[in-house]
């Protein structure tokens, strides 16, 4: 079996960077994996000097041709949705913004043949963005929501049969399709492939996909894959030091894995900062999910002085609120 990487990267952005963290903890509990990466020439063309580390970790350097008119973002979507006609024999996909925690090589000992986990740990009912999703399905002509999962592509198990490259032929199609029709993430098509190709497709369980940020804390023990969903938590503060930017920024600087950081990578359980609290409850988390924190988030972030204004004012409104829950309280309790 091999590990398969996709990197769609120029100097500017920060996925050489993240890549490079995940091979290396692969690298760190598998020296002798097989590892294969996709990219596209322009990518190619830019891996050198600092960027150029990656030579002593991959064994395999695929460069495919993508349409010249498309955006980064289209290619990096244009290439996953192409990788099982890409690549011979069985593989496990692992996205870069990845640490691997454990041996992966037990996966090819199950009966699965195409495997992935579910998007947040979460059936869609129970899914923080199930409105979106449902919504971005039907805008589309996809049904795939009726199955109640939403499945994430960050992690992907495939033995290569021809019922698995049907089944990702089919997703490619259909990914060229949501595109034209502005939806550029894969996860909308790849669930709808999955759907037509259930037959095949077996969910693997959380600890392959441990996505900490989500519902994956009773992953985490026995975690094989940690996913950290940097774009995810492009508003919030990770609480994954190893997601942190000024890791990634001394990789950029140097195209080296700092020494401290390394240690981390030989625990990545631990690798948490010291502040950080754990938010649960359906309630809470309607809260944290909510339109009202995430503008108020940005205040915090934009404009400190105005969020501070609107705290006091906060504070002071939760003392009247206060005051008559307990004035209320007391004629209830007069009454009865």
């Amino acid at each position: 079996m091999q590990f398969l990487y996709i990197l769609i990267s120029n100097p500017n952005d920060i996925y050489y960077e993240q890549f490079i963290l995940s091979i290396t903890s692969l690298r760190l509990i598998m020296p002798s994996a097989v590892v294969v990466l996709l990219c596209d020439t322009k990518t190619k063309e830019n891996l050198v000097v600092n960027r150029a580390g990656y030579e002593k970790l991959v064994n395999k350097v695929i460069t495919v041709n993508a349409p010249d008119d498309m955006p980064q973002v289209e290619v990096s979507r244009w290439i996953k949705t192409s990788m099982r006609r890409l690549v011979s024999g069985d593989f496990l996909y692992i996205d870069n913004d990845t640490i691997i925690v454990e041996d992966l090589s037990s996966i090819s000992d199950t009966e699965i043949k195409f495997g992935a986990c579910l998007d947040k740990h979460s059936l869609l009912d129970k899914h923080h963005k199930a409105d979106n999703i449902i919504e971005r399905d039907k805008f589309l002509g996809f049904s795939s929501y009726l199955s109640n999962r939403h499945i994430n592509s960050g992690i992907i198990y495939c033995v290569d049969t021809p019922e698995a490259h049907k089944a990702f032929d089919r997703w490619h199609e259909l990914w060229k399709f949501s595109n034209s029709k502005n939806v550029v993430r894969d996860q909308p098509s790849f669930n709808m492939a999955i759907y037509e190709n259930s037959s095949i497709f077996t969910e693997l369980d959380g600890i392959w996909n441990c996505q900490i940020s989500f519902n994956g804390l009773r992953f985490l023990a026995n975690s094989k894959i940690i996913h950290y969903f940097a774009s995810d938590l492009s508003l919030h503060e990770t609480p994954f030091i190893l997601a942190s930017d000024s890791i990634l920024k001394k990789i950029k600087e140097t195209g080296k894995i700092p020494e401290e950081t390394v240690k981390f990578l030989t625990n990545p359980r631990t690798a948490f900062v010291s502040e950080c609290q754990i938010i649960s409850g359906e309630k809470m988390l309607s809260v944290f999910n909510s339109n009202i924190f995430d503008v108020i988030f940005r205040i915090k972030a934009k404009s400190p002085k105005l969020f501070i204004f609107i705290d006091n004012l906060f504070f002071g409104l939760k003392k009247i609120i206060k005051f008559f829950i307990l004035i209320f309280s007391k004629k209830v309790k007069k009454y009865y």
